[in-house]
């Protein structure tokens, strides 16, 4: 099944026009990305820090706003991993109300050494964890659009 978080728009999320602030997107996007990493490699950034002494900085993120949201709203935002390289993971990350569709964000990340902010391979202890991934992207491409 592909990985969606869930979580409800907060009032202190909004700005004057009562919707959610712009800036505040990508927060949610990379909210996702990190329950993401949390629920599906077993281990959050915090942790892969400062016990595994490795890093994921994001390299790349773009991202197409659909449609604004409230604090009446849940928002879903749906993680996919659409490629894998030796040391970076990009992402597609959908968000949407209900069938309404918010965002759409492409991010990107690299593994790095922490202390040095060097590339290093994915860890080989998430190696089955991202075959996975890789597995179940190929299956949505197949199925086509919003996968099976």
């Amino acid at each position: 099944m592909p990985f969606v978080h869930s979580r409800r728009i907060l009032w202190g999320e909004t700005d004057a026009a009562r919707i959610a602030y712009t800036a505040r997107f990508l927060d949610f996007a990379m909210e996702a990305l990190e329950r993401w990493f949390q629920e599906r490699l077993g281990c959050g950034w915090y942790e892969m820090n400062v016990d595994l002494g490795i890093g994921t900085p994001f390299v790349h993120a773009s991202m197409d706003f659909r449609s604004p949201v409230t604090p009446r709203d849940v928002l879903d935002s749906e993680v996919r991993l659409v490629n894998r390289g030796r040391s970076s993971l990009r992402f597609a990350v959908t968000g949407r109300i209900g069938e309404r569709l918010v965002y759409e964000a492409v991010l990107a990340c690299v593994f790095v050494e922490a202390a040095a902010m060097k590339p290093v391979p994915a860890p080989e202890r998430f190696a089955a964890a991202l075959a996975a991934e890789d597995a179940l992207g190929a299956c949505q491409t197949q199925a086509g659009p919003g996968g099976a």
